[in-house]
């Protein structure tokens, strides 16, 4: 048989009460020592220089993150300083440089960019942003380093072939064009698609040769005007004493 506390639990009207039960009274005013060990633990872990106060810091100072790294060492890598090298004079070297903002993408996509960077006689490179500073720092190209803020990648050509590589990147919306050097001048991506929009170079400097050799057959064909008309002037007027002459020698030989 069920006991008169297992019938109360098991009936239907049984609502549990909870109440919190406090056995020992907590000294706020005076709180008891702590044990040894936890004495010990607390005088080792005392900071012995002081927390500097930040209502003494200045706005700029009391950000944590500049003040960890004001004493952050730099150590000097030699394979950064390799490919800070190799960088520069890939710089130097190159006819056109495209610089791109990289979305993530897959491991496959990224192989198919590269591959397909290559067989259009490009490179498609990505380095981090230490070492472009290293190599960029104190260069004509040092204009750039303000692009390299987030993911960011590079394409090197040897020749300078823009709309051939506006074409590739048409297939490719995880490349963001943002600027290129082409020849020497940094320009923007509004000036690098109007420069590869252009006719080629070769068809504009005929054209432009023709124009300047049309001018130059009118300023001659101006000048020498008054020069021509004189020695037609002076022909004919040759031509009429050759005639007179002749018919002078007539009219005797009839006498």
């Amino acid at each position: 048989m069920l006991n008169c506390s297992t019938k109360a639990i098991c009936s239907r009207g049984f609502t549990p009460n909870v109440i919190s039960v406090r056995y020992r009274r907590v000294n706020v005013q005076k709180p008891r020592k702590p044990d040894h060990y936890r004495a010990v633990i607390e005088t080792i872990t005392k900071p012995k220089y002081p927390w500097p106060n930040p209502s003494n810091m200045t706005w700029s100072e009391r950000c944590p993150k500049p003040f960890s790294k004001a004493f952050k060492q730099i150590e000097n890598n030699p394979y950064e300083n390799i490919l800070a090298k190799e960088l520069k004079e890939l710089f130097e070297q190159s006819a056109m440089v495209a610089i791109f903002h990289k979305n993530p993408v897959k491991g496959e996509i990224d192989f198919k960019t590269r591959k397909t960077f290559k067989m259009a006689d490009m490179d498609h490179v990505v380095y981090g942003k230490s070492t472009l500073k290293l190599a960029l720092a104190e260069t004509n190209y040092a204009a750039v380093l303000n692009l390299f803020q987030s993911h960011s990648s590079i394409v090197f050509s040897s020749t300078s072939q823009v709309p051939k590589l506006l074409k590739i990147i048409k297939k490719m919306p995880h490349l963001i064009l943002l600027a290129s050097i082409v020849d020497g001048k940094l320009l923007s991506k509004n000036q690098t698609v109007e420069y590869g929009n252009l006719v080629n170079i070769d068809n504009a400097r005929a054209r432009l040769i023709g124009v300047l050799g049309q001018v130059n057959n009118r300023c001659l064909q101006t000048i020498g005007q008054t020069q021509l008309t004189m020695v037609r002037y002076l022909e004919q007027y040759g031509q009429s004493l050759v005639d007179v002459n002749t018919e002078k020698k007539s009219t005797e030989e009839l006498d």
